[in-house]
């Protein structure tokens, strides 16, 4: 038993010992020596160094995996080094090629330098530079004194650049320029998969090309498949609109470009910013769509037109008129725009560019100064970027809160009311000076004596009718076609008797400032 025990002890401490010797023995083991392999002419040269073979004609090293060709060389054997002459030529495995005229090799450090007419290559690409390092043992090579890399239809060119070959991956730094066919790339710093055909950018970088330019401080081009994304104060400029977010991504091949986070789509001939959460552009068509806190901005008259709705869409001239770059424009669900003389309300709105008109559909409203209009649909007429007409099309219908009205139920608000099948009416410099009711005409307003005191509410009907307002207050009627109206005290009529039938006052979803086309009321 205890002899037992004492051999597996000495057993262990044998194993110990081996182990401890490989370890030493491995961490003191010498580096590879430089092999000669042929040479024409093998002679000292005192003059050079007492130590030192130089080597004539065809000469051939190997060290490790990596085979070196030359015409001349010095190989210093106590020192593990060598220096090359014309010719050059570096080999490892079947991937590296590394070409020149002059080659300094450290076989204790696995380290080339290899200066004049420098050219490495892989199967992928070709790189030219006056100067290059080189480290056999990890992969890596460094130039510094600019470099020319060729990748089947990309040229890159930079002041310094590391190449690490086992992936296949190049860093340039400095004055950074890609060009392809297509289109070039400017930077400072770039990483590029010569496997991949990917560009990485990791700094200021722009892409011009005839179609658009390019701006982003971080993200990825794939010359092959031509799709990329583009991050941190990035955007994609075409010759009439801009588009900038958190992220741009961007297919060159389909014309499709994706933004995400902050959006902003500036169309700058027709003075638009459209912005939200994601929107998209498609070249071919010449169409952009944004969603999420949808907004549209357009500069009117030296004012500003903010327009909201779950999804905003514009499409361009699709009848190739370079002449005429205006865009329809269109807005889905929940639909509000606020100016600060014009407000609105619908489900739907339609800007068409060939008629200059916007057109609000489903439920639509629009407050122009105090007057509130309603109809089954609404049309605004644009000129000179002013709005010169107002079409109330079926069911037309507009209020107006009337003033302060005395002996009459104060917890009852008065209104002043025009009915009609149809109306039009006319802006001057964006306000209503007229309007014309047409059909079925029916009017409720409130009178004033002398001295500008209520004294009387008149009732009318007629087929047709004329309002003329100014500043926003009836200031005359005109009953055309069988008229019938009647001057009533205030005090003869009930609430009831003074609103006509269909009256509604939604002064509740008016926008009275920008952040107001967002609040959502659900009918």
């Amino acid at each position: 038993m205890y002899f037992s025990k004492v051999k597996r002890s000495i057993r262990f401490c044998g194993f110990l010992c081996v182990f401890v010797f490989i370890a030493f023995f491995s961490s003191g083991q010498k580096p590879e020596k430089i092999e000669l392999i042929h040479a024409d002419v093998s002679e000292f040269d005192q003059s050079v160094n007492a130590k030192a073979t130089r080597l004539l004609g065809n000469v051939v090293f190997k060290h490790q995996n990596a085979m070196m060709y030359c015409d001349s060389a010095y190989l210093f054997r106590d020192e593990n080094r060598l220096e090359a002459f014309n010719n050059i030529r570096i080999t490892q495995g079947d991937s590296i090629t590394l070409t020149g005229n002059h080659l300094n090799y450290d076989g204790n450090t696995k380290n080339a330098r290899v200066t004049e007419n420098v050219i490495m290559s892989d199967r992928k690409m070709t790189l030219n530079t006056s100067q290059i390092d080189y480290s056999l043992e990890k992969d890596i090579a460094f130039y510094n004194d600019s470099a020319h890399i060729v990748d089947g239809q990309n040229t890159l060119t930079s002041k310094t650049g590391y190449f690490y070959s086992q992936s296949h991956d190049l860093f340039f730094r400095k004055n950074v320029l890609l060009v392809n066919p297509r289109y070039t790339m400017n930077c400072d710093t770039l990483k590029y998969n010569t496997l991949n055909k990917t560009a990485y950018f990791l700094g200021p970088t722009f892409i011009r090309s005839k179609e658009n330019l390019i701006y982003c401080e971080s993200g990825w081009y794939n010359t092959d498949s031509q799709r990329s994304n583009f991050k941190k104060n990035s955007y994609l400029q075409t010759k009439d609109q801009k588009l900038e977010g958190d992220s741009v991504y961007y297919d060159r091949l389909k014309g499709l470009g994706k933004v995400f986070g902050n959006v902003a789509i500036t169309d700058t001939t027709n003075k638009i910013i459209i912005g939200g959460d994601y929107g998209e552009y498609h070249e071919n068509t010449d169409s952009s769509w944004v969603t999420g806190h949808a907004i549209m901005t357009q500069l009117v008259d030296n004012d500003s037109l903010f327009l909201h709705g779950d999804t905003l869409l514009a499409i361009g001239n699709q009848l190739n008129d370079t002449a005429n770059k205006k865009k329809d424009i269109y807005a889905f669900h929940h639909v509000k725009l606020f100016k600060s003389d014009l407000q609105g309300s619908c489900d739907s709105l339609v800007y068409a560019a060939k008629d200059s008109t916007i057109r609000l559909f489903r439920s639509p409203i629009i407050w122009s100064g105090a007057n509130q209009l309603l109809a089954d649909s609404i049309s605004l007429q644009v000129a000179n970027s002013e709005i010169t007409h107002i079409f109330l099309n079926g069911n037309s219908f507009i209020a107006a809160k009337a003033d302060s009205v005395e002996n009459v139920n104060k917890d009852s608000l008065q209104f002043n009311q025009i009915k009609g099948k149809s109306m039009i009416g006319f802006l001057s410099k964006n306000k209503l000076f007229r309007i014309d009711v047409n059909g079925n005409g029916q009017t409720i307003y409130y009178t004033k004596n002398k001295k500008q005191k209520n004294f009387g509410v008149n009732r009318a009907e007629c087929s047709d009718l004329i309002i003329y307002v100014d500043e926003n207050k009836v200031k005359g009627i005109s009953l055309l076609n069988e008229p019938d109206g009647t001057l009533f005290p205030i005090k003869e009529l009930a609430i009831n008797e003074l609103r006509l039938k269909g009256f509604k006052w939604l002064e509740e979803n008016k926008p009275t400032k920008k952040e107001d086309i967002f609040i959502r009321r659900e009918d």
